[in-house]
């Protein structure tokens, strides 16, 4: 139009009059003016666009986090209420567990293939456990184990959750690193655990275009409490997710399809991969991009989202270009019609048919910029509703006609809440004519957001929409009003979503506050259990030393930190067993590895380990040993505790005792001798004189004479028989004696010869005894062992010599001499008889020195004692019993001999 202007200025043949160069002017200015601010509000337009499209952005990924972590949170509490289900069972069979499963196949759970009941076994343990759960439902059951020297984790009961997938039992998850983490992580911390994503060994035979990253999600078992409290561990549920089916299932009804989604996994490895990706169909560069953390179990994971801005509701439009468009051609039109006006009368009629072509064209632009906005007005996502005074519908775009759901509109004010099903947000009561948000704006009222719900036949499930309502301006030339609606059904349903969310963690963080208050409580009440055995165990004299597992010394009572070197840290066994100076009663160092404590921790119960201990600075002392194993909740060790006591004055009291037996004994052999040698003198001529007949030697002696006589040699049979008595004690006191200190020859020696001999003996004895019935021995095959000969006889003859002794009067007595399977490098005997048995109570006794369990058979309570001092000084053991049917039965270990190529 300038340029028109300019020509008609320079064209030699018009006029140019000075009123008609102002309005030129006034004309051009008119027109930059217009323009300008035609500019400046379709930038504005825009930029409103711009910023309700970074809102839809922020308000969908909001939506998509929350509902990503309530799914997630859903399957991890499916599979706590499984493992609590299955620990619940006593015992867990197949049926039980597939009674717990069975309901999750209602429950939709998106990606999930199948739902498995793992358990632990090492190498050693895998017939038993395969036995095991035959025996409670799982036929057939094979535990393919792979690899060897560590424990393994096998599938035993197997639900299928997709419809698809095959149940997999006996299934190694140890070859799969990832599930096999994850499955000892959640051992350890007793918590819903999720692995790293990898292919389910299920998935390994699919082709490579259906494969897709899983995971698993796994949760300890606990069977129920025992007596002290403790549950035991059972196993583990397992349940696999096949990534990509999760996220689209989960998610692709919430997104609408407007917006690429990706979930990415951090792996215990600090890297990072993608789960699954869900891309949108629709066109156009992702200009938006959102990302956010989402918590997994112990895992934090990465939600990416990125979307097209002119594909969210109110994004961008060609409405701002437009308004600009349509600024502008008003300016320029207001110029020309300011410039035809501002010309001459001469050019009146000129201008006036100018003005009236200009005026067609602006009004066919107009109806053409009219039609541009309804298309806008079609495309946009909002609904946009327009009623005159009379509250007849002027406009109603399809996105408006879509929230209400029905095709025709009413001008009746009255029946608008009928007509278009128009409840309030709770949908308990009709919403109230008055209260309408376009009946408040035909008042005169500017309404703000009113939520409404729209139910009828279209949408019989309800649509939750807000509407803004403003009055049209009479003087615009039309009055009314003008409502736009906006669909809020996914966000109010995702805020009610989140507070039942919100409510249950408060719930869960009152529950969580009511333990940590619990924990505490039991914290103190530990502490002060703690400081009151702390106490006990200072106020006793026995030395009580605990340790972990790595050996460190953890607690040492108040006898044990008077032998304890001094130190700045803990000490641990290695570094205290060379400067304590342990050693075994035959004066050899004790090694760090035959220790009480060494040998608890690797499992054995110490019962009477006799050592002699040197601390630094202290006199040696002999001392008496106890260890046992400390053992974790799940079974394995985790330190262990030993206990000594000084038992020095005790031994020496033994020794003191022991050199005084020897000495009575030997100063007392050669007086009974010689008593019993001078006493059978006397009785011998005694018996001379008194003759067979009872006549004396001359053949005259009277009976008065004969009578004294015969009772002179009863009386010096007593004192043979007291002399006898005390010679077998003082030989029993020196062979005790000998058993205990005397020298050890070790040797090969046939058991089986040297018991046949001991037997001959016996047999021998008991033949030339006509009042007694000879003696029933059977001898079985014996070997050979590494032992001292004569303490081995005096071992088998005093438990040979019992057996016949301990027999009711006038019954033969039944002796059995066996061999039976013992350790390896041992030799087990045992001598069983028919006899009068052991008394109840008195197995252990009767190895004590002194001891007789009855009254009624003569002995000095020293055989059995000796037997136990033989035994021992060979490193065996020796017990008592009953033997089944009657009597009793003895049984005694000794060295194997070695075995000769």
């Amino acid at each position: 139009m300038v340029n028109g202007v300019i020509r008609i200025l320079n064209r030699p043949d018009q006029i140019v009059y000075p009123g008609r160069a102002r309005a030129l002017l006034v004309a051009l200015l008119i027109a930059l003016l217009g323009a300008g601010l035609s500019v400046a509000a379709g930038t504005l337009v825009s930029g409103q666009q711009r910023h309700l499209a970074e809102q839809a952005i922020d308000q969908r990924t909001a939506l998509v986090t929350e509902v990503v972590k309530a799914e997630t949170g859903r399957y991890v509490d499916t599979l706590r209420t499984v493992a609590a289900a299955a620990g619940a069972f006593t015992p867990l069979t197949k049926a039980a567990f597939t009674q717990a499963v069975t309901p999750l196949e209602q429950t939709r759970l998106a990606g999930a293939t199948s739902i498995a009941f793992m358990v632990p076994a090492t190498d050693e343990q895998i017939p038993a456990v395969q036995a095991r759960w035959r025996s409670r439902g799982a036929s057939g059951l094979v535990l393919d184990a792979k690899g060897s020297g560590h424990e393994h984790v096998f599938s035993i009961f197997s639900h299928p959750l997709d419809g698809s997938t095959a149940p997999a039992t006996g299934i190694d998850a140890t070859q799969a690193a990832a599930p096999a983490h994850a499955l000892t992580e959640s051992r350890r911390s007793g918590q819903v655990t999720v692995s790293d994503t990898y292919q389910l060994i299920r998935d390994t035979h699919l082709p490579a275009s259906q494969r897709q990253l899983s995971f698993v999600l796994t949760a300890p078992v606990y069977g129920p409490a025992a007596v002290d409290g403790r549950r035991p561990f059972v196993g583990w549920v397992l349940m696999g997710l096949r990534g990509q089916d999760f996220i689209g299932a989960t998610l692709r009804t919430i997104t609408q399809d407007a917006a690429d989604v990706r979930l990415r996994a951090a792996h215990s490895d600090a890297t990072t991969a993608t789960v699954a990706i869900l891309r949108a169909t629709a066109a156009g560069v992702r200009d938006l991009h959102r990302t956010r953390a989402v918590r997994v179990a112990q895992r934090s994971w990465q939600l990416d989202i990125d979307a097209t801005s002119r594909h969210l509701p109110g994004a961008r439009t060609p409405l701002g270009a437009i308004t600009t468009g349509i600024g502008i051609a008003l300016s320029v039109l207001l110029a020309m019609l300011v410039f035809a006006l501002g010309s001459g009368r001469m050019r009146a009629r000129a201008a006036v048919a100018a003005a009236t072509a200009e005026l067609r064209a602006a009004e066919t632009d107009a109806r053409r910029q009219s039609g541009l906005l309804t298309a806008v007005l079609d495309s946009v996502g909002d609904g946009v509703g327009v009623v005159d005074a009379t509250g007849a519908f002027l406009l109603h775009n399809p996105a408006a006609k879509s929230m209400l759901g029905t095709g025709a509109d009413t001008g009746d004010i009255a029946t608008w809440q009928r007509h278009y099903g128009i409840f309030t947000p709770d949908g308990a009561a009709p919403f109230a004519t008055g209260d309408l948000p376009l009946v408040r704006a035909l008042a005169g009222e500017i309404v703000e957001q009113v939520p409404l719900l729209i139910r009828n036949a279209t949408h019989p499930d309800g649509r939750i929409i807000s509407v803004s309502a403003r009055p049209l301006d009479a003087a615009s030339g039309q009055a009314g009003a003008v409502a736009v609606f906006r669909d809020v059904t996914a966000a109010v349903r995702a805020e009610q979503q989140l507070a039942a969310t919100a409510a249950a963690l408060q719930a869960e963080v009152a529950r969580h506050e009511a333990d940590q208050a619990a924990l505490r409580a039991a914290r103190d009440e530990l502490a002060v259990s703690k400081a009151y055995l702390t106490q006990v165990l200072d106020a006793i004299d026995v030395t009580v030393i605990t340790c972990d597992a790595d050996g460190t010394i953890v607690h040492a009572n108040r006898v044990a930190r008077t032998a304890l070197p001094a130190g700045d840290r803990p000490l641990t066994i290695t570094e205290t067993t060379p400067r304590l100076g342990l050693t075994h009663p035959d004066g050899t160092p004790m090694t760090v590895e035959e220790t009480p404590l060494a040998r608890a921790l690797r499992g054995e119960a110490v019962d009477d380990l006799e050592a002699t201990v040197t601390p630094p600075g202290q006199p040696k002392r002999i001392i008496m040993l106890h260890a046992r194993p400390l053992h974790h909740p799940d079974g394995r060790i985790v330190g262990a505790v030993a206990s000594s006591f000084n038992i020095t004055a005790l031994r020496e009291r033994e020794a003191e005792l022991q050199a005084f037996a020897g000495s009575v004994a030997h100063d007392l052999q050669r007086p009974l001798t010689v008593v019993r040698g001078f006493t059978e003198l006397v009785r011998d001529d005694l018996v001379e004189q008194t003759g067979p007949t009872g006549h004396g030697v001359a053949g005259g002696a009277v009976a008065p004479a004969r009578t004294v006589q015969l009772e002179q040699v009863r009386h010096l049979d007593r004192v043979l028989a007291a002399t006898a008595r005390m010679t077998r004690l003082i030989d029993d006191l020196l062979t005790y004696a000998v058993a205990r200190d005397g020298a050890v020859t070790l040797r090969p020696v046939d058991l089986h010869d040297l018991a046949a001999d001991v037997m001959a003996g016996h047999l021998a004895a008991a033949a030339a005894d006509l009042a007694s019935p000879i003696p029933q021995i059977y001898l079985g095959p014996l070997p050979s062992v590494c032992a001292d000969a004569p303490l081995v006889r005096q071992l088998l003859d005093n438990l040979i010599a019992n057996a016949i002794k301990y027999t009711p009067p006038g019954q033969a007595a039944r002796v059995d001499v066996t061999a039976h399977p013992a350790a390896s490098g041992w030799v087990r005997v045992e001598v069983a008889d028919r006899g009068i048995g052991i008394p109840s109570g008195e197995h252990q006794a009767i190895f004590a020195g002194f001891h007789r369990a009855t009254t009624a058979y003569a002995g000095t309570g020293l055989g059995l004692a000796i037997c136990q001092r033989i035994v021992a000084r060979h490193g065996g053991t020796i017990t008592a019993g009953d033997n089944p049917g009657g009597g009793a039965r003895f049984a005694f270990t000794l060295p194997a001999a070695p075995i000769r190529p």
